[in-house]
């Protein structure tokens, strides 16, 4: 075992001897009438509490002319209901000793504070106001749709990754849910009107479409009063479920071009995979941190250090809760667009005939280990990882099998996962022409595809 691995090994047993005190404590469930989920989990070494309302709701169930409205309600919810004004939520957060904010994902929309343990009705009082009584009218929708397309603009329109994230989308998801992602589309925001919101609030934020997860020095028996006491009288909503998404990869090209105003070209090579209820799911998640996770992982280490093909590597996972995406991609200079391909397909295929060494192997599933534990040391990480596994996995139990999956991994199933989604059949590649080519930069990309 090499210095690095005795390493991890010592800091895996450390973290799991402390969590050890911990393996009493379990997650308490509770739904009330009106459809809430409540799950709880008592954590007395934690002097505060981190209060999350996991949401149903995403981009994906944005309809057409409303593309961007969910990422919008992340701001309005903060402009105020019935009893709170317009940024109290903030300002009585801040002044409690907390903090608190929200974000949308394709999937989910989660808002969330933590503060002092004793003040976690304030966070149920607010949370539940806004639940039930958000303010939505024509001065708020003008304020915030400026906001939102601010934000637009400078995550998109000015910033050339946010530029080509979108572009990757429009070219895999063709007349998709997952199209647009949370930002949104422009044409859609500046038509919003306070009817369609008030549409969009009345049936997805309500309580039969959320899950509210409380982790910190709380008694469960307490805290449910205290939360039907909050939510008990709230309405639910006519939900009429989510309907299953399908990635056509039929129906997008293999090949995509784009322009790009970075001064050097990206190639993408992208593949659908299983979500997150997969059976491969853990058997995944080793596979790519062995390919994407950081600068000793392959294909960094290949593309960048050894072959000198890219001048940066990157990888990401899109994971849904049925559907994925595998995006691995790579800068470089102009003419090494295919050293670049055939740098990632042989490490690709390594993978799919040999796997990882046992080295590799080892560390990986150690890092992830390590992970998972440390996490569970931050009552914002364990309420964000029981919501996760409640909303997007479907069960919050797999909570508790986090590390036994990783470990039930083995080398094989590594190996058999690279297979089922690493295919040319399944792969989809777009190109990035620099709008603005660099002379320096042409000129190094011609010399290193000679040699």
């Amino acid at each position: 075992m090499n210095f690095f691995l005795k390493i991890f090994a010592a800091v895996v047993l450390f973290v799991n001897f402390a969590h050890a005190a911990d393996a009493n404590e379990n997650i308490v469930s509770h739904t009330l009438d009106n459809g809430l989920q409540v799950l709880i989990l008592e954590k007395h070494s934690m002097p505060v509490a981190a209060v999350q309302v996991w949401y149903n709701v995403g981009s994906v169930d944005e309809p057409n002319g409303l593309k961007g409205i969910a990422h919008l309600f992340e701001h309005m919810m903060f402009r105020g209901s019935k009893n709170f004004g317009p940024q109290e939520h903030f300002k009585l957060i801040q002044e409690a000793g907390g903090r608190c904010n929200a974000y949308t994902s394709d999937e989910k929309t989660v808002y969330h504070e933590r503060l002092p343990a004793d003040k976690l009705d304030l966070a149920l009082r607010l949370e539940a106001d806004r639940m039930a009584n958000l303010i939505l009218d024509q001065n708020v929708l003008d304020t915030e749709r400026q906001v939102v397309l601010e934000e637009y603009r400078m995550r998109i329109e000015n910033d050339p990754i946010g530029s080509i994230e979108k572009d990757v989308r429009e070219f895999l998801f063709p007349s998709n849910p997952y199209q647009y992602g949370p930002i949104g589309k422009v044409d859609d925001i500046k038509k919003f009107t306070v009817k369609d919101c008030q549409g969009f609030y009345k049936k997805y934020y309500a309580p039969n479409n959320a899950t509210l997860t409380i982790v910190g020095d709380v008694k469960a028996k307490k805290v449910i009063k205290m939360v039907e006491a909050r939510f008990g009288d709230i309405k639910p909503s006519q939900l009429l479920g989510r309907p299953k998404f399908v990635f056509v990869s039929n129906q997008v090209k293999a090949l995509n071009k784009a322009k790009t105003e970075l001064p050097v070209p990206v190639t993408i090579l992208s593949f659908y995979t299983a979500g997150a209820r997969d059976k491969d799911r853990a058997a995944l998640e080793v596979l790519l941190n062995c390919l994407n996770n950081g600068k000793s992982s392959r294909l960094w280490k290949s593309l960048v250090n050894n072959k000198k093909v890219a001048e940066y590597y990157t990888g990401e996972y899109i994971e849904g809760a049925e559907k994925g995406l595998v995006i691995l991609a790579a800068a470089h200079f102009q003419g090494l667009a295919g050293k670049v391909e055939k740098g990632i397909w042989r490490q690709l295929d390594e993978m799919k005939t040999k796997g990882p060494d046992a080295n590799e192997f080892a560390k990986v599933q150690n890092q992830i280990r390590a992970g998972n534990t440390f996490k569970k040391y931050y009552a914002e990480n364990l309420a964000s990882s029981i919501g996760f596994e409640q909303v997007i996995r479907g069960d919050y139990k797999h909570f508790y099998m986090l590390d036994e999956e990783i470990e039930g991994v083995t080398r094989e199933d590594v190996i058999r996962v690279a297979n089922r989604y690493f295919t040319k059949e399944n792969m989809k590649k777009i190109y990035f022409e620099p709008r603005q080519p660099m002379f320096l930069a042409q000129l190094a990309g011609l010399i290193k595809s000679i040699f």
